[in-house]
């Protein structure tokens, strides 16, 4: 499963596990289909004639729910999943999931007091790291590379993205621009004076998921790395060695 910047967050906690849509570092809570998903209310359905259940397998009739929940979310949209929780959670949630191959990440603690804000920029690295790669092959690709190759600019790579499977998108970690992409031509449309009770789209995570879609490759590279290509570039080439 290739990795991406659009992804899922699963937050384990004893009492209530919560689900997260993630965009980069931005979290967007589940609140659909059992989640979050309650401890107790897992216990309870899997009680005994007693009335109860050891503490064991409580926990893991508690996760079976929690995968089972996850996996309606994941069966209408396949993405990878970043696992937050207390490592004996993670331990347990791994040992029960029918989706392993989907976590690409786990992040060892209690959050459930932390903020969607703050949680997104704990996860976000995690994903960022997985999606890096060979980050120095890129990079030398890139220094190597014919002028006809190198697309800079957001405008630019936005025109050009759809010319070419297989490409290498090179991007500082922190470019943001809001904006839109044409469907008929690709093109970037900058919205540089919005107001910030508009919802509009990152045209920088647009064209990730444009290049990841096609086979291509992302990597990051820190805040002025590319500034004298306009903090983006797009290599009309698979890096040496790629698979």
């Amino acid at each position: 499963m290739r990795v991406s910047t659009h992804y899922y967050v699963i937050s384990l906690n004893r009492q209530t596990t919560a689900l997260f849509e993630a965009f980069r570092d931005t979290l967007i809570g589940v609140r659909n289909h059992g989640f979050p998903v309650s401890s107790s209310t897992a216990s309870t359905r899997t009680a005994g004639p007693g009335g109860s259940v050891g503490e064991d397998e409580g926990q893991h009739a508690f996760l079976r729910t929690v995968d089972e929940h996850f996996g309606h979310y994941y069966d209408l949209e396949p993405m990878i999943v970043v696992v937050a929780g207390e490592k004996e959670l993670q331990t347990a949630f791994t040992s029960v999931t029918t989706r392993p191959a989907a976590i690409v990440g786990r992040v060892d603690g209690d959050f459930s007091a932390t903020s969607p804000r703050d949680l997104g920029k704990i996860v976000w690295p995690v994903v960022r790291e997985a999606m890096s790669g060979s980050r120095e092959r890129a990079l030398l690709d890139l220094e190597i590379a014919a002028d006809a190759e190198k697309i800079c600019g957001v405008e630019n790579v936005g025109r050009r993205i759809n010319e070419t499977a297989g490409a290498t998108l090179i991007v500082e970690e922190d470019y943001h621009v809001r904006g839109s992409i044409s469907e008929a031509d690709g093109s970037a449309t900058i919205s540089p004076n919005v107001d910030v009770r508009d919802e509009i789209d990152d045209v920088i995570d647009m064209l990730i998921e444009k290049v990841l879609g096609t086979d291509g490759n992302v990597f990051f590279v820190p805040s002025g790395s590319l500034s004298e290509l306009d903090r983006i570039v797009l290599l009309l080439r698979e890096p040496s060695g790629a698979q």
